[in-house]
């Protein structure tokens, strides 16, 4: 990088430039962005997983409601 300019009345020109930094995005960036614009473009493991965490919940609430009942 080239030095900053001085002038005649000592005024530094291009002191603070920096260049421009070269941007690339990362795979979790590419997926998030796909899910966040498309949310029908969704990965299978992540509705697996949403559908045992409904099961799973369907279920504990029953265990409650029935050992309520019966407590």
């Amino acid at each position: 990088m080239k030095t900053p300019y001085t002038t005649k009345t000592g005024i530094q020109i291009g002191c603070m430039y920096h260049p421009q930094q070269k941007w690339e995005p990362s795979v979790d960036m590419e997926n998030l962005q796909t899910v966040l614009l498309y949310p029908e473009h969704r990965p299978m493991v992540g509705v697996l997983v949403d559908a045992f965490l409904w099961a799973m919940s369907a279920a504990l609430l029953l265990l409650l409601i029935v050992g309520a009942h019966y407590a």
